[in-house]
């Protein structure tokens, strides 16, 4: 509460209290445009110390002059300079993001030499190093990383290098897409493989130490670098990173990554980018993640056991996706992608059980109704906005498998693929994908699509059905 001391015509002397308004916090002004990663890691204490230099561009439109970075919260930033190594100044301390009072990190602020304006670009070269630890304590279940001779990973969920953001998870959410190009060198031990997405070269060091080189030939939304003494594969444009005691998995699923690009390249068309995939395995646990110029982490369950396919198909199917353009997204691809897990299942591994999975899910989603009243209240086009996109995986599963049986195999492919061919160039949003599929399907979607994604109408449909064919009946009425 703030004290304000006024003095009327007549020399009266008022004191009036007023309330302060919180200000939201804004987004930072500039995003990741392209990243050089030079890293090494030192497993006898363990540390790992690196620099990375980004090109960011002012999104916003205004002039710019200070930028954010977020850091794992037990590293330091020791130098920071511009491209031409001229000292910038900064300052850095460990603080807690305002809307997650738990979740710490390395704030360093860094003020640039003069303004940059809108659509410009600046550089930035960061000296860093320190601990990397797990982020488990904030709900992250899966950013396990740490450094182990047996499997590391360096990667931005544990902020293993320095990201551009604020101290206010919502306001980063209301950033524009961050995808960026980026070049990755990482120094270690010959006896380890180093793994992610790209074009590779290797160099050996006086040392006896190996240098990986990796440059991604477009951009991706992350860069994931694993680190183990892995076994490899490779063949036509697939190359595998697995752990020793997997290699009958490893091989299986090289098979089975081929069968699935083969499928869906017939089915949606080409990928826009040559096969140039790098696919890791992870320890269980740990989150499986997917991109075709980044790369696929896998999670070891695919890589040990055939009925772990389908998680490792699901991630296959992003790569037929086009950048979501909607901040902050619904990730209604996600539930495009656990459809696509269970139908290239089917397909692929002549599973006969998808009609009984379907069954699972709805009951499931019967259920989160039943307990959760956001998912009766929240529709599909704002779980991004309300922090809900863990339904997505749920609506959106029940949403494209009822699609597929109202349209049938061909009619679903010319929707799902023609979107894919159309933007995958520029990107597109929820809005772009609803037009598209409303102009190229033999039937009139427009019900549909208010029900599963503008509204919760889905939920009187789901009620009333417990197999996928009861859900499409509804709109054959």
């Amino acid at each position: 509460m703030r004290l304000y001391t006024l003095t009327s015509s007549v020399g009266l002397v008022l004191v009036v209290a007023s309330r302060t308004v919180a200000q939201q916090p804004v987004p930072e002004s500039f995003v990741l445009r392209d990243l050089h990663l030079q890293l090494a890691v030192d497993y006898t204490t363990p540390r790992l110390a690196g620099t990375v230099t980004m090109e960011m561009e002012n999104w916003t439109t205004a002039p710019a002059s200070t930028v954010s970075f977020l850091l794992h919260r037990l590293m330091d930033a020791s130098k920071v300079t511009d491209r031409a190594g001229a000292p910038l100044q900064y300052t850095q301390s460990v603080r807690r993001f305002v809307d997650d009072s738990i979740r710490q990190v390395t704030h360093v602020v860094v003020e640039l030499p003069h303004p940059i304006a809108p659509s410009e670009r600046a550089t930035v070269r960061i000296e860093y190093g320190g601990f990397l630890t797990p982020y488990t304590e904030v709900g992250w279940l899966y950013v396990k990383d740490h450094i182990d001779s047996a499997f590391t990973i360096i990667r931005t969920d544990a902020l293993a290098f320095p990201e551009i953001g604020g101290l206010s998870d919502a306001a980063n959410r209301r950033m524009p897409p961050r995808d960026f190009t980026y070049e990755a060198d990482v120094r270690v031990p010959a006896k380890y493989a180093v793994a992610t997405g790209g074009d590779q070269t290797k160099t050996l060091n006086s040392d006896g130490t190996i240098t990986w080189h990796y440059e991604s030939v477009k951009r991706s939304p992350f860069l994931n670098i694993s680190i183990a003494p892995f076994d490899t594969l490779s063949a036509g444009g697939i190359r595998v990173f697995y752990f020793p005691g997997d290699s009958v998995g490893a091989r299986t699923l090289l098979k089975s990554t081929r069968a699935a690009l083969d499928t869906m390249t017939a089915w949606f068309g080409p990928l826009h980018t040559k096969t140039n995939l790098t696919v890791t395995e992870i320890p269980t646990g740990w989150g499986s993640q997917s991109h075709l110029v980044g790369g696929i982490i896998q999670e070891a369950d695919a890589f040990q056991d055939p009925r772990y396919m389908a998680v490792f198909y699901h991630e296959l199917s992003h790569l037929w996706n086009a950048d979501d353009t909607d901040s902050p997204s619904p990730r209604w691809n996600e539930g495009l992608a656990m459809f696509m897990q269970y139908l290239l299942r089917e397909k692929i591994d002549s599973w006969p059980r998808r009609a009984i999975a379907d069954s699972g899910v709805i009951a499931r989603a019967k259920q989160k109704v039943a307990t959760d009243s956001l998912w009766g209240q929240v529709p599909m086009i704002d779980y991004g906005k309300r922090r809900m996109t863990d339904a997505s995986y749920v609506v959106g599963n029940l949403m494209f498998s009822t699609l597929y049986y109202l349209l049938g195999q061909s009619d679903f492919n010319r929707v799902v693929g023609g979107y894919y061919q159309k933007f995958a160039p520029t990107g597109g949003t929820t809005r772009d994908f609803v037009s598209f599929a409303k102009e190229n399907s033999s039937r009139d979607l427009s019900s549909f699509f208010d029900d599963w994604i503008f509204t919760t109408r889905w939920t009187k449909v789901v009620a009333a059905a417990n197999t996928i064919a009861e859900l499409a009946s509804h709109y054959d009425k």
